[in-house]
């Protein structure tokens, strides 16, 4: 038997540490969504430049390993290795932001920020914690006979302990740690690992100094906020990018733009949830909810059910075309501002909600003032699964679901309309709030979805959300598109049917501009695709970054 060179360690605490050390990288990979989503959102761009750059890093590490394995391997350097992964990544929560603020101010392009930012917050952490497992098969491979033996070993306790750490932080360590505090965690994690090595190794300067920075890190587990603090304010560079409400302009006369008005923002409620990051933030008059960098709701705190963005006005129209409707379903809970209006407004009317994220649900009732009442049901599920195992039927269902910056494209694709035509009753409607230009180079998603609706309904309309004096339709907007099978109703009656539903419920919002924004020629659609399930490129047609 042909003897390796190196000096072999301990096979219990190496295998070990290698399972942590495959465990902390795919928990840094799983955490960095939520590092990048206040500024990036959580599209397939980030989880792309995720997956891409880690890869890539591991694979830069194998081979460099490989090489500083073949002429320096001893346990010195496998446990400092080990410490100077865990330095960098205790250093991600004090260095992140200010390396995207620089992104952000960069702005190298869509697709570019989160390749960026991921290689310069994450590059170095990648490449050092794939030297791990060269190291570990050359010190514990006792000659070349058994090499193959102990690295296909090592390799499959990495690739453990990296299932471990992607279960154990989706599952349980996001919801329950801030994202500073599970990174800090994770270093703790590698320099415990390290210091462990070196204390069965008898290392005595190596021992020392990895548990004393092991005990720098626990101290920066119990330092680092585990959210964002109640009373702090919200940087400008997270509310620079796309969001549904963002894109309006002049959306409120009390007020003036929100994107004059970045600053400023008080936090109420901060949350890592399975889906984003869920922020309650509050200026002078106007409390708002985002996912991420997104606002996705708003509310007067001195008026709750008073309109506070527009487009949630235009969801009225399911009861314009609509008007006997007594059932009506939301999918996209949000705040609640329609929901809440329409239960308000309407007595007779039996509204069911659904919200995929229950920590929605709960922000809705608590900051939001959502009644808790009999006719207003909410149900924490997917939208999607909901129509599977409900068959209604309602007279019109809403559609109002977004992710803090893109739709969920199950919700987008013809299977899925073709399910929810099939719940509604026989001259129902679907209204959806799509975000999209209606015409030029930023209408690509919107034209899609347009197009999808009508391989499954006769009658599609559509109603640009709308400033008066607004008529340049390639600006990003909300668009209200109302599918039926039936024709649709001539403008004028429309406005007169709803002058009369306002006489019988004078709170409801004033509809006329909306109707009368309707548009009345076609919108051509050949040359963007159907989306269905098997193909919705939501996130590539969307692109509202540029």
């Amino acid at each position: 038997m042909r003897p390796l060179r190196g000096t072999p360690l301990s096979a219990v605490t190496t295998g070990a540490a290698v399972f942590l050390a495959g465990g902390a990288l795919l928990s840094l990979e799983i955490a960095s969504s939520r590092v990048m989503a206040p500024y990036f959102g959580s599209s397939l761009f980030v989880w792309g430049s995720l997956i891409g750059i880690v890869l890539a890093g591991l694979s830069v590490g194998y081979w460099l390993g490989g090489i500083v394995a073949d002429r320096w391997a001893t346990p010195t350097l496998f446990v400092s290795v080990l410490a100077v992964a865990g330095v960098l990544v205790l250093a991600i929560p004090y260095v992140d932001e200010r390396i995207l603020d620089w992104v952000v101010a960069w702005d190298p392009g869509p697709r570019s920020n989160p390749v960026v930012a991921t290689i310069a917050i994450f590059g170095i952490q990648s490449i050092v914690l794939g030297m791990v497992s060269p190291l570990a098969v050359k010190l514990l491979a006792r000659s070349l006979e058994r090499l193959g033996r102990v690295a296909g070993r090592l390799f499959a306790i990495s690739t453990a302990g990296s299932i471990a750490g992607t279960f154990a932080t989706a599952f349980f360590l996001i919801p329950e740690l801030g994202t500073d505090q599970l990174i800090a965690a994770l270093a703790v994690v590698l320099l415990v690992a390290a210091g462990a090595v070196a204390l069965v190794e008898r290392l005595g300067l190596p021992s020392v100094v990895t548990l004393a920075l092991a005990g720098l890190a626990v101290g920066a587990v119990v330092s680092l906020e585990p959210q964002q603090r109640a009373g702090d304010t919200v940087a400008a560079s997270q509310l620079q990018n796309w969001s549904p409400v963002y894109r309006q302009r002049g959306i409120d006369e009390r007020q003036g733009p929100i994107d004059e008005q970045y600053e400023g923002y008080r936090i109420l409620y901060s949350k890592d949830t399975q889906y984003h990051r869920v922020a309650v933030v509050e200026d002078e008059s106007t409390r708002y909810l985002r996912f991420d960098a997104s606002f996705q709701s708003g509310m007067f705190v001195d008026a709750p059910y008073e309109t506070r963005f527009q487009y949630s006005d235009y969801l009225h129209l399911a009861l314009a075309y609509r008007a006997e409707a007594q059932r009506i379903l939301v999918i996209g809970l949000g705040g609640g501002s329609a929901p809440k209006r329409m239960w308000r407004d309407f007595p007779a009317l039996r509204i069911d909600a659904v919200e995929i994220d229950p920590e929605v649900v709960d922000v809705a009732y608590r900051f939001f003032g959502l009644p808790r009442d009999d006719r207003l049901q909410v149900t924490a599920q997917d939208g999607r699964r909901f129509l599977v195992q409900n068959e209604g039927p309602w007279d019109a269902i809403v559609l109002d679901a977004f992710y803090a910056d893109s739709i969920p494209f199950h919700l987008a694709t013809r299977e899925f309309f073709q399910l929810a035509q099939s719940r509604l009753k026989p001259g129902g409607v679907i209204v959806s709030n799509i975000i999209g230009a209606v015409e030029g180079p930023q209408s690509r998603l919107f034209r899609s979805m347009l197009r999808t609706f009508g391989t499954v309904f006769p009658t599609i309309v559509v109603h640009p959300v709308t400033e008066t004096g607004d008529t340049d339709l390639g600006v990003v907007r909300n668009v209200i598109v109302v599918a039926s099978d039936g024709a649709p109703p001539e403008k004028a009656f429309l406005q007169e049917r709803w002058a009369e539903v306002r006489r019988q419920a004078p709170g409801a919002p004033d509809l006329e501009h909306a109707i009368d924004s309707r548009l009345e020629r076609p919108i051509p659609t050949r040359d963007v695709p159907v989306l269905t399930d098997d193909y919705a490129p939501t996130d590539a047609l969307l692109l509202l970054f540029g």
